[in-house]
């Protein structure tokens, strides 16, 4: 069930067309309990509720969510029902993008356009109906940021020669069939060959299953079919597969090979050729940081660059200041890496002067927080755009000369044509 954000409640409820932000509700379901809309919400118990439409007949989309991911969502009618997941669980679990070609029996067949009892072509040759698929879609306004949801592009060649045969778009929590078992699409993200949409206008998603889990190959790649992990209701049409199979009773979370886990030794392996195969294809990692300054909008470059030591002029009466800087997932360069936080420069300290008055705040300053990481040892790490803070500027009536000093820290930063991803997605 869903983790409420205290433990025990503390949902939030969206309802909507499609096509406006919609309504919110804030929920307050604990099991055996009706919330706080009760004309409206019902509780069914374990974290199960039944939604009443307003007009009685229809009320749009039903979108669940925490506040922190982007939720889910069913077509409701009166009395449809909804089902909240694990916090950590992935909110889509394993999809395909419209447009993504599955190998079938009459060769490749767009996922869309495909049904129930047309055959696919397995990575081992075989030739298998199709049970079900699963169909959701998004508006890109709703899950903009969240990236337990947008898609993960698979450039082609990006596994192996020829392999995606041309760009591949799954979900994150899809998992790819490499070396005999099964690699979650975000564990192989290295902001090169294999990078994650910022933001897109909309998206859709479907999903295949067989009788039994099985790899299909979707665009030249092996990935998988659908499995139930009991996600099947987070598709718009997952309530449908009880009145196709009224008494299906197979087990859930049956895998045909092992799924990895972050941080497993095979995957480290898996993630060093990838990464190998993206630097032999040309995408570059650089050591400069390009760090500047953005003042009120406008680009400010350092007078001087010593070192570790970046020197900024900016003029009288200046406000919101930001220090700006290429950024990285360390884990996206470094295989063995486990450190998932996106980071801008490493700071040591920030001193300011006009020639009279100076201003120190070290790396354990407390008013360093807006774009910058929890302060350690000897730094704090920026996430590539942090808020010189305002009370810092607050003794200066004129110009002031900001010195940024980092420590040294090894840190690449991955050079990437973000127009192509931009237009792919």
């Amino acid at each position: 069930m869903f983790e409420a954000t205290d433990g025990t409640h503390g949902y939030e409820l969206w309802v909507t067309d499609g096509t406006a932000a919609g309504t919110q509700m804030v929920l307050d379901i604990n099991p055996g309990s009706s919330g706080s809309n009760p004309s409206h919400i019902t509780s069914l118990g374990n974290g199960t509720a039944v939604f009443d439409a307003t007009d009685g007949t229809h009320f749009g989309e039903l979108w669940i969510t925490d506040g922190t991911a982007a939720g889910t969502h069913l077509d409701s009618n009166s009395n449809s029902t909804f089902v909240s997941y694990p916090r950590n669980f992935s909110v889509l679990s394993a999809c395909y993008r419209r447009g993504t070609r599955i190998l079938t029996d009459k060769g490749e067949v767009k996922i869309e356009e495909l049904a129930i009892g047309d055959h696919v072509v397995t990575a081992a040759g075989e030739t298998r109906p199709i049970r079900w698929i699963g169909r959701r879609a998004y508006d890109g306004r709703f899950i903009g940021g969240h990236r337990e949801t947008l898609p993960i592009r698979i450039a082609a060649d990006a596994l192996s020669d020829g392999v995606p045969a041309r760009d591949l778009w799954v979900s994150p929590g899809h998992s790819l069939y490499l070396d005999g078992v099964l690699v979650l699409a975000e564990h192989l993200i290295n902001g090169a060959t294999i990078v994650q949409a910022d933001s897109v206008e909309s998206v859709e998603y479907f999903h295949i299953e067989l009788d039994t889990h099985d790899i299909l190959i979707a665009d030249g790649a092996p990935a998988e079919s659908f499995v139930d992990c009991d996600n099947r209701l987070m598709f718009a049409n997952g309530a449908d597969y009880a009145e196709l199979y009224p008494e299906d009773d197979r087990p859930g979370w049956e895998f045909c090979v092992p799924r990895l886990e972050w941080g497993a030794d095979e995957l480290t392996a898996i993630r060093a050729r990838v990464l190998q195969r993206a630097e032999a294809q040309g995408h570059c990692i650089a050591l400069d940081p390009d760090l500047h300054l953005v003042v009120g909008g406008a680009v400010v470059r350092p007078d001087s660059a010593t070192g570790l030591l970046y020197r900024f002029t900016i003029p009288a009466g200046s406000a919101a200041i930001w220090l700006a800087s290429r950024n990285t997932v360390p884990a996206e360069l470094v295989p063995e890496s486990r450190d998932t936080r996106r980071l801008g420069v490493p700071v040591e300290r920030l001193v300011l002067s006009d020639g009279e008055t100076v201003v120190e705040a070290r790396h354990g300053h407390t008013l360093l927080c807006d774009g910058f990481h929890d302060n350690e040892a000897t730094h704090r790490w920026t996430d590539g755009r942090a808020r010189i803070p305002d009370r810092l500027l607050q003794p200066f009536v004129g110009a002031v000369t900001v010195d940024v000093h980092l420590i040294p820290s090894g840190l690449g930063y991955r050079l990437v044509n973000e127009r192509r991803i931009a237009a792919a997605a």
